[in-house]
Formats: structure tokens, sequence, C-alpha cells
């Protein structure tokens, strides 16, 4: 079973979102589950510090609407693998500051970029000599590459992963020449008056899934449909959840270089040690009595981090404290710092990216806060079981699929609807938990050995490429 495994960005080597960190790791997975696959992502200036890199193909000729263009590929491999990565370099494309734009705004030609990467992919088993069966695209930047299959000989079968239905990329029908669709191409590409990479990808690949099961049903709705619901609908069939994984090598406890202290679920003391040297990190009280609740996040009102920021106020009244780490939307990113102005001792906001302050939150923080209005599947949750960081999450989405309340098997705190009464009820109960020391320890440990590893997720992928096959 040979598949290509196309993202726009892969963790180490170009990362925005959580799809490079599932585009570095399940692959992994899937080759230790017998899968012989290689990865193709572009050659974005952000990897260049990775490098240096092989090239294996000086001249790849990609066809734009008629124009042969000429790419390269350079190729490396994932850390602490053997799986290949071919990089695509076309510099006009590519070689640029940010991966995807600059003010929070997609480059002017991306819908030009992202066709052009999928032509590319496409191209490529030919230019390498190299056998393929399936090519598992991911997200919209990718959409289009279903469409242009059947131009292959022998066609691949193709897996479409939505990781975000939220984005789609949709373009102006006057985009169609410059991307070479016309006549029944162009009217498959359109959805509702524009044309749209998703929606393409979900009409015209062999399979599609979603990165929950949860979130594979709440998209057939509405509510979580983002005006796809309908197209989503007619392939049920061909449509399955699949829930991410984490790398336990990459989220250790016993192993981070980044915290202060090592810990695990049998000797939890390393991890108070944690606590107390994020709380003087942050500006906060250095007390062991007195919850502490981390996020790591986009700060953002899909994240329902306005929501969290409306409640905070009397949170910290409870007794509890709080510590963010994040960018997003600048009015959001405003109220935080004006909360912790207000709170000294009690809030702290750090706006800004930093791996290792992350790292120091999910060992340091005693709850983390994932309010969200939908999570497609969220990782956040699970790397903070991991270092016994107890989760206060929305029940949808993968965050419905990976945290439990009820019963004997809790691992954290949830609240159905999205609402400040039902918020402020779950960290209530949070803190109520918190102040039983032995039933807290019983959760935090059950939470601990939760596992989320790729194991079972790349088995169900493997099951679902031999499916596609058969069906191409």
């Amino acid at each position: 079973m040979k598949v290509l495994f196309a993202s726009n960005e892969v963790v180490p080597f170009a990362k925005v979102g959580g799809l490079a960190d599932v585009a570095g790791t399940l692959p992994i997975a899937l080759k230790e589950a017998g899968v012989d696959v290689r990865v193709v992502t572009p050659l974005h200036r952000a990897c260049l510090k990775h490098g240096p890199f092989r090239e294996v193909v000086a001249s790849l000729p990609v066809s734009m609407a008629g124009k042969g263009l000429t790419a390269s590929v350079v190729e490396g491999a994932l850390p602490g693998s053997d799986v290949p990565v071919y990089f695509v370099k076309y510099d006009p494309y590519f070689d640029r500051a940010e991966i995807y734009g600059e003010g929070g705004r997609d480059y002017p030609d991306a819908a030009e970029r992202y066709a052009f990467l999928s032509r590319a992919v496409l191209a490529l088993p030919e230019a390498l000599d190299l056998a393929v069966d399936v090519i598992h695209v991911n997200d919209w930047m990718t959409g289009l590459l279903p469409l242009y299959a059947p131009e292959r000989d022998p066609r691949p079968a193709t897996l479409l992963t939505i990781h975000n239905l939220g984005y789609q990329g949709t373009f102006p029908t006057r985009k169609a020449a410059a991307l070479g669709l016309k006549g029944d191409a162009l009217a498959t590409a359109t959805h509702n008056k524009q044309i749209n990479y998703l929606a393409t990808g979900i009409k015209t690949a062999t399979l599609i899934s979603t990165v929950s099961r949860k979130y594979a049903e709440e998209i057939q709705t509405p509510e979580y449909g983002c005006g796809l619901e309908a197209l989503l609908q007619g392939r049920a069939a061909q449509l399955s959840g699949v829930i991410n994984g984490i790398d336990y090598a990459l989220w250790n406890p016993h192993t981070d270089a980044a915290i202060p202290a090592h810990f695990g679920r049998e000797e939890l003391s390393g991890k108070a040690k944690c606590r107390a040297a994020l709380q003087a990190e942050m500006g906060l009280r250095v007390t062991p009595n007195v919850p502490l609740l981390g996020c790591v996040s986009r700060v953002t009102a899909q994240k329902g981090l306005d929501l969290l920021a409306e409640v905070l106020p009397e949170a910290v009244k409870l007794p509890m404290q709080f510590a963010l780490l994040g960018t997003g939307e600048p009015a959001l990113e405003k109220v935080y710092r004006d909360l912790a102005a207000a709170h000294p001792g009690l809030i702290a906001a750090a706006i800004r990216f930093d791996d290792a302050l992350a790292r120091r939150i999910y060992a340091g923080a005693d709850l983390f806060a994932m309010p969200s209005r939908y999570e497609p599947c969220g990782l956040g949750q699970m790397i903070a079981m991991a270092y016994g960081t107890l989760p206060v999450a929305r029940w949808t989405g993968g965050l419905a699929d990976t945290v439990v309340e009820q019963g004997p098997d809790q691992t954290g705190f949830l609240l159905g609807e999205l609402s400040p009464f039902h918020l402020m009820g779950a960290l209530q109960r949070a803190n109520e938990a918190y102040g039983d020391r032995a039933r807290w320890q019983t959760i935090v440990a059950r939470a601990m050995a939760r596992d989320f590893s790729w194991k079972a997720s790349a088995a169900r992928y493997r099951e679902l490429y031999a499916t596609a096959m058969a069906q191409t």
C-alpha cells in the first residue's frame, strides 16, 4: 500500500496550526502500521532552516491552465524516522515570509498557489518513477487535487481529511481561467457562485474523513456545516471520523526539557514544582491552595475565549488563578491584557507565541481551558491530560470524544451549552474537586493514563486507504 500524504504545513518544517502536527506525526505511525507513506509539502521559506535537503527532481513540469511551469523537488525526512518528505520548490509561490499570508489574510494569489500545489503533487509520482495507490490530501489547500486526479494514468484513489470546515478556500469565478477550470470541471468546483476548494474536494474525493467522530456528525448539520452540510449529507456513506493523536515522545512530563521538574502519574511531586515555577514566571501568587487554570490557544471567539473573559472576574473569586498564552484577535488580546492588569496575582496573560512556555503551562497548571464554540479534534486537551492537567472543555467535536466528566472514567469537566452560566458551573465543579485531594489525585492519575497515541488512528486510516483503493 503506497500513499502520498499531501499537506501545506508539516511540523517541524512549517507550522501555523494543528494540521502541521498531524502531518508531522501521523505518517510515522502509518509507516509503523505497514504503510509505505511519503509526505509532500511546499518548500516554504520557513522550511529552509531545517535543511540541507537533497535534490531528487531537478525539473518537475507542472501545467497550469495550459502554461508550463517548472518546479524542482528536494527531499528530507520526518525527524526520528525514515519517512521521506518531498518539498516542492517553486520560489515564485512558496519563498515567502509567511506560509499563508500577511496581516491575517491569504496572499492575493492563494488560488493559483494551491492549484499549483495540487498539480505538482499529482506530477510527482511520474517524476520519481513511484507507484502510488492513494493520495491523502488535507484541508482546502489540496482540495482541487481529487478533481484533477482523473487526468493521471493510472488514476490514484484520494482521501480528503477535513481538519477545520470553517476554512474552505473560496475564490471568485473569474479565477477559473488561471486555474484551468472550465465546463464540467468549473461547475464541480463552484459552490454558492464561488470556486470553493474544500467543496470541490468533498464532491470529488474517493473518501472523506474528519478528525473526530463527533465532528463528523456535527458538520452534517446547519449549526456546524458552514454552508457545506448538504454536500456532506450527500456523501455521508463515504464520510468517517478518525480522532487525531499525539506523539508521547514529544509530549512527556518524564522527559520534557522545557519544564523545571519531571514527573509521572505515580509520582506527582515534580508537578507541584512546575506549578510553583509557573506561578512565579507568570507573576501569579505562589500558593498551592488555589487551582490554576491554564490556556494555550489562539485568542479568538471560536475558541470561546470571549466567553471565558466574561466569567474570569467571578472565577478568580472561587478562588482560582488563570494564565493565558496565545495570540489572535487584537480586541480580545486587549481584553486579556486589561484583565491581567485589573487582577494582579490572579490573572496573567502572555500575548505571544512561546513553545517552551506552552509546555510549562501544560505541566504547571491544574486545569486547562478549552470552551470552544466548535473544535474539530483539538490536541490541547490530550496534551494537558498527559501532563496531569484536567480539561475544562465544551462538549463538542473531538473534545466530546476525548474528555469524560460523568461516572468512574472522569478525566475533566464539560459544559454542554455555551453560556456564562454553564462555563461558570464547570469551573465551580472543578474548584470543588480540587478541594477534595484524594478525588483530585484519582482523576489526575486517570487522565494521565489515557492513551491518545496514533496507533489506533493509523490502523483506521489504513482501512480507509484499502477501501478507497477498492473503489477506484
